[in-house]
Order: C-alpha cells, then sequence, then structure tokens
C-alpha cells in the first residue's frame, strides 16, 4: 500500500511541473534580459523576473501585463505570449514640450529658410520610393504580427517627437 501511494505521489509531481511555462524576458534594443519586470496574470498572480529575465507564468490564462519602470507596459493574451518577450524601452518617448511662444527673430529665420528652399527648387528633393510584397507564410505569423505592432508604436512615438521639433 505504502509503494502505491509514494508511486501516486510520484506521478503527480511532473503534472504539477508542467503546469508552469518559462519565459524570457527582453530588452528590444539590445536583447539582454531585463532584471525586475512585474508579471500579472489574469487577475491576480504577480511574479517578478530573476537576473537572467526568466519568469514561470501558468499555461493557461486570459491576459498578462509586463510592466517596469523603464519600459512599455506590455498587456497580451495568452495566444500573443511567446518564450521570449521583448519590451520597448520607455526612453523611446520623450516627455511633453510645449512652447507658449515664438521668438520673432526665430520666426523670421524661419521664413527666410523657407523661402531660400523655394528659391532652390524644393520640388527637386528626392522622393522614397514604396515596394509592396506578398508573404503568404508571414502573414500567418503571430510573432511577427505582435513584432510589427511594436515596430508601428515605435514609429508612431518617433514620428510624435519629429512633429515637435
Amino acid at each position: 500500500m505504502k509503494q502505491f501511494v509514494v508511486f501516486f505521489f510520484l506521478m503527480l509531481l511532473p503534472l504539477q511541473t508542467m503546469a508552469q511555462r518559462r519565459i524570457t524576458v527582453v530588452d528590444m534594443d539590445t536583447s539582454l534580459p531585463v532584471k525586475g519586470v512585474s508579471v500579472k496574470v489574469g487577475g491576480g498572480q504577480i511574479s517578478v523576473t530573476d537576473h537572467a529575465g526568466h519568469v514561470d507564468i501558468p499555461i493557461v490564462f486570459e491576459s498578462i501585463v509586463f510592466s517596469h519602470i523603464m519600459y512599455e507596459p506590455e498587456h497580451l493574451t495568452m495566444t500573443e505570449v511567446r518564450d521570449t518577450m521583448y519590451l520597448v524601452p520607455k526612453e523611446h518617448q520623450l516627455p511633453e514640450v510645449s512652447i507658449t511662444e515664438l521668438d520673432p527673430h526665430v520666426k523670421g529665420l524661419i521664413g527666410a529658410w523657407v523661402r531660400q528652399g523655394a528659391a532652390q527648387g524644393a520640388a527637386e528633393v528626392p522622393r522614397a520610393t514604396i515596394s509592396y510584397s506578398f508573404d503568404f507564410a508571414n502573414m500567418l505569423d503571430r510573432r511577427a504580427r505582435r513584432d510589427r505592432k511594436h515596430l508601428e508604436r515605435a514609429r508612431k512615438v518617433l514620428k510624435e517627437w519629429d512633429k515637435k521639433q
């Protein structure tokens, strides 16, 4: 009877360890692991990444949130989570800048610069060509879609930054 109980508990051990999934959280720019990322699974369980960026999460959950003070928070569903998660650094996001008034001298310099560009023929500026391609396998890749979302978010931040300059 003792052998049966021991055998039964030994059979349950792998089930408990298989109920966890280990993922690695890395910086998107440097691909280095990020220590101290808070990982909130579903409504309650909060874990923190170790020095190697590893964290154990349940296999089945509805949503997950990755947050760190130096990175943009990530809100994902179970199907979007991969074995390696990339976080976008907040350094790409600049603080808000408000300009109250433009110095008349600077305004005159900008006007002269614009007139000079028009006089030199601004139409001669080379334009970028856009080419489109079709890749059916890439359309099915969920990770590539997630990476495209990250890239679009980074482009949006940089475009807003350029507008403010």
